[in-house]
């Protein structure tokens, strides 16, 4: 038990620390994060519109876009609470399904 109390502390400490990926790409001027490119800025890095990218960006968009709850024009202070309540929603949404999966497994392996 006392393993999982760790791993809950480090969890939230992650989660807490979460807004760090507003503050420090702001700071050192990095742009997005590796892999959050929408179609807008590949185009605008490397000139082209990959054809794929673009058909396939309306095939799926984020329960909370941007990790914003309020409107994209808020202040850090704000923004930084959008991260941390998504990062617990996005915690305990991926607990639940595990601890499903578990029950699902478990009851198959007593019958």
């Amino acid at each position: 038990m006392k393993t999982f109390k760790k791993y809950i502390v480090f969890i939230v400490i992650l989660i807490l620390l979460s807004p760090l990926g507003l503050i420090l790409p702001d700071m050192f001027k990095a742009g997005d994060a590796w892999g959050e490119w929408s179609v807008e800025s590949v185009k605008e890095q490397t000139g082209i519109e990959p054809a794929g990218m673009k058909k396939d960006a309306s095939l799926y968009s984020a329960p909370v876009p941007d990790y914003n709850l309020g409107k994209e024009e808020d202040k850090l202070p704000k923004l930084s609470m959008s991260y941390i309540v998504s990062g617990l929603i996005g915690t305990g949404i991926i607990l639940i399904l595990t601890f499903g999966l578990y029950q699902i497994v478990l009851r198959k392996k007593t019958k």
